[in-house]
């Protein structure tokens, strides 16, 4: 998947956020660490989604031909495993107790 990018810098540093992915951001001392930073933080960003069973959002942003001075725009590359996992139950051990539950309740 292909997702656009918005990188500013800081005073101190850089920062960069994924408009599709919302409360996806990462920052960094250069540009090129932020870079690396925001990859890695699309990945995990999408792994916990699929995890727990959400959508993972399509890439839709599109690169305008105007960003605000300060900021620049890149498309990042993710390579994305499209296998969801099964979602595992937060309380595993109660399988068996709440299955045997369930078998003397039965008329």
């Amino acid at each position: 998947m292909r997702y656009l990018v918005f990188f500013e810098q800081g005073d101190t540093n850089y920062s960069a956020y994924v408009p599709d992915l919302p409360v996806c951001i990462a920052v960094g001392d250069t540009l090129e660490e932020t870079r690396k930073e925001v990859a890695e933080a699309i990945k995990f960003h999408i792994e916990c989604l699929q995890e727990d069973g959400e959508v993972v959002p399509k890439p839709t942003s599109k690169l305008s031909d105007q960003t605000p001075e300060g900021v620049s725009a890149e498309y990042v590359n993710i390579e994305v495993d499209t296998v969801k996992p099964k979602k595992q139950s937060v309380l595993p051990f109660l399988t068996p107790i709440t299955s045997r539950f369930k078998r003397k309740m039965r008329p």
